[in-house]
């Protein structure tokens, strides 16, 4: 993908998908298998979503901070991170909600300053510090 918007949309989407998998799966439980413990029967959306939502988002956003897409790349996968917050509180109101949607506003919080701190990094080590 050339087009930085399209990279972001992308992003945005993914990471959206991601974290509303993982509200449904706090919301579904885990149940216990043979092979340890997984998401019961019915949860296969949010498997989907899980899966598939992670493996884009890492793509997009690795690809969206490995250019110059700008300073506002980092807000990618804080978007996605507080439409997970809105969907865990809506699906459920219990205190397993409440903590994942904590745990994940967190998380979407803490993503910008992670890919802020990694440009930064790497406009240093290149010598091009500045204003931007």
């Amino acid at each position: 993908m050339i087009n930085t918007a399209w990279r972001v949309a992308l992003g945005v989407v993914a990471s959206s998908a991601f974290f509303w998998g993982v509200a449904g799966a706090v919301d579904l439980g885990l149940e216990r298998t043979r092979n340890g413990y997984a998401l019961p029967d019915g949860s296969g959306w949010y498997n989907l979503a899980v899966f598939a939502g992670f493996i884009v988002a890492y793509f997009s956003v690795a690809s969206l901070t490995d250019t110059t897409a700008g300073r506002h790349a980092a807000l990618v996968p804080a978007a996605g991170a507080w439409f997970g917050v809105v969907s865990c509180l809506l699906i459920g109101q219990q205190t397993r909600h409440w903590v994942a949607a904590a745990v994940v506003a967190l998380i979407g919080s803490a993503l910008p300053l992670v890919v802020h701190r990694r440009n930064r990094t790497r406009r240093a080590r290149l010598g091009t510090d500045g204003p931007t």
